[in-house]
């Protein structure tokens, strides 16, 4: 059972919208235990950014700051908002191939991808990764951040999960785990 720590942005519902989209962030922090719930309370918290995330994952926990039925503050583009539930790890945009193979990281996508299989039977979301073409076109599956930055042509929008985050792994791991969730 994930543990909630409700975020203090976002949108109640989803405006008619039904999720199409899993959006995948690195949280820009180090990859350290407890890192999830350090970054749910942040969110939850007085000083919390204009922003949000539906899931924060880490090695060892996942830690839910907005449920699925409402519209996390995760992407710059609230249509899209209201169209995806968004994940966010433990790590950096700038993490090497070689980083995202450490033993930290292996267990960070092992528990990210628990999650997402469950999260995408939920909703009929493919496992399929899509390009900034494929979400500007209304197809459903994963895409990382920086592809709705690509798609909606956002000036100094995000990078994350960077460009050696390591996708098929991941999504051969989501396609092959069983839903606890």
């Amino acid at each position: 059972m994930h543990q909630i720590i409700k975020a203090k942005h976002y949108t109640p519902g989803r405006g008619g919208h039904t999720p199409r989209l899993i959006v995948i962030h690195t949280m820009e922090t180090p990859e350290n235990r407890g890192r999830a719930h350090q970054v749910a309370v942040w969110f939850s918290g007085p000083s919390s950014p204009q922003a949000s995330a539906h899931y924060l994952v880490d090695d060892a926990e996942v830690y839910i700051s907005v449920k699925e039925e409402d519209t996390a503050w995760a992407v710059d583009d609230f249509a899209l908002n209201q169209e995806s539930i968004s994940i966010e790890h433990a790590g950096v945009a700038a993490q090497t191939s070689q980083e995202w193979q450490d033993n930290y990281s292996k267990h960070e996508l092992e528990n990210s991808a628990r999650l997402a299989s469950a999260i995408a039977k939920r909703w009929n979301i493919p496992v399929v990764k899509l390009t900034p073409a494929d979400i500007l076109a209304g197809k459903a599956g994963f895409c990382g951040h920086s592809d709705i930055t690509a798609a909606k042509k956002i000036a100094g929008g995000h990078t994350d999960p960077g460009p050696n985050f390591p996708w098929d792994k991941y999504l051969g791991l989501v396609k092959s785990n069983t839903p606890t969730v």
